[in-house]
């Protein structure tokens, strides 16, 4: 099991594992007791990660390494520490896509913005969930996981990382790593992948010290998603296997544009015609609309209560979306205006979307369709958050007779920033 230890940019892997290996978090849990007996509680609401170490016959290499750091040798300031029993590098809040204790600070990006799920009038709950808000932008957007007091989360090179924020896959068209030297300039490439439903595993190139994570949503959505569960770490085993299924819910035609009409049901002042094959539209005035409800007997496409679906159309004059919601008897079961993501409510069995249309003044193609459902986001690692460490204690001892033999011991104790 090999930790790192060290400044950004100069962290040294120790491979011999150490004799004693405490890692548990700071409770800070005070008790006050009345004179009558009952028994109040305060803890504070940051709880720092201790670490406790010691080594026997410590590497006379390590040992120096060791020993600059708890000195402060090279200068004063935290330390970097990459624990390999850290499930997740990700701040708790990030890890598990609520406000916490950073709020909306703890993300950024281009044409992103982000915010909780409550009445705007209400008081903020720092353990309601945070948002992701697009409002069709023109051009991808990236949504950047902001590391605590620092330019990312640091690294080293010739480990490989592990990235992945599933709930975010429906509406993602990429996952990127950038990678960044420990002066904080940036390294000209990034890693990315396409597959979103997947874990990205990429090994740290040299010269990088940091990574920033990264979903780059995609462009034309107009919509309000839950951020939900990420994890940043060490490449593990299983990653590989971690996989969000999805399915296609249209058919090939309803996909493609085609007839027959009956797939589609025209709103006011929209008039849909079969030109060669292709479904038509047209709308003379301001506004119009379409609902895509499938041709069958039961309105919509079948869906599951939790799922997450997604729908989108290429024509150019489409405004916003929604989706109506149906139980099994076909009753109405809620709705879901202006976005092009909703999770399928309680008791609900089909969805039939629809597109609100400007003017459309000669008939064009309908475009391009596609209705993705998708699975919940598996259950995820808490985050840690705790990369930089101040020494606290360290000590150094020389075994009677054995002059080149040092056991070592070092405590640390995580340091908390702001973000942003």
């Amino acid at each position: 099991m090999t930790m790192w230890i060290g400044r950004p940019g100069h962290l040294r892997a120790f491979k011999e594992a150490a004799t004693t290996f405490d890692r548990s978090p700071e409770s800070g849990t005070t008790e006050f007791r009345s004179l009558a007996g009952g028994v109040t509680t305060w803890t504070p609401q940051i709880r720092p990660r201790r670490l406790k170490l010691a080594w026997q016959n410590m590497l006379p290499d390590d040992l120096a390494h060791l020993d600059r750091l708890a000195r402060r040798v090279d200068g004063p300031g935290p330390v970097a520490v990459i624990d390999p029993a850290s499930a997740n590098w990700l701040l708790p809040s990030q890890a598990l896509g609520v406000i916490g204790t950073h709020g909306a600070s703890a993300w950024s990006g281009s044409m992103v913005s982000t915010g909780g799920t409550q009445n705007p009038n209400a008081p903020v709950n720092p353990y309601g969930p945070m948002s992701v808000v697009l409002n069709a932008p023109a051009a991808a957007s990236d949504l950047v996981y902001n590391a605590p007091g620092a330019t990312g989360y640091p690294v080293a090179p010739g480990m490989t990382v592990s990235w992945w924020a599933p709930s975010l896959a429906a509406i993602a068209a990429e996952l990127r790593l950038l990678w960044y030297r420990a002066d904080g300039t940036a390294l000209t490439s990034a890693s990315s992948t396409v597959q979103v439903d997947r874990p990205i595993q990429r090994a740290v190139p040299a010269e990088a010290a940091y990574v920033r994570p990264v979903v780059r949503l995609r462009a034309g959505l107009t919509t309000r998603t839950p951020i939900g569960p990420a994890v940043l770490r060490l490449a593990a085993p299983g990653d590989s296997e971690l996989r969000i299924a999805s399915r296609q819910a249209l058919g090939v035609t309803a996909q493609q544009g085609k007839t027959p009409l009956n797939q589609y049901s025209p709103g006011t002042g929209t008039t849909l015609t079969d030109v060669g094959g292709v479904a038509h539209i047209t709308v003379p005035g301001a506004d119009g609309s379409v609902e895509w409800v499938g041709g069958g007997t039961t309105p919509g496409f079948p869906v599951l209560p939790g799922r997450l679906i997604t729908f989108t159309n290429s024509h150019a004059a489409v405004k916003w979306c929604g989706f109506t919601f149906f139980d099994a008897a076909g009753s109405f079961a809620g709705m879901a205006l202006e976005t092009n993501t909703a999770t399928v409510p309680a008791g609900a069995a089909s969805v039939v979307p629809h597109l609100q249309y400007g003017t459309i003044a000669a008939p064009t193609p309908i475009g391009t369709s596609s209705l993705m459902v998708w699975d919940p986001a598996p259950a995820l690692p808490a985050g840690e958050g705790g990369a930089f460490y101040s020494v606290t204690d360290y000590g150094q001892s020389v075994r009677p007779g054995q002059l080149h033999s040092r056991d070592a011991s070092l405590e640390l104790v995580e340091v908390t920033h702001a973000v942003g």
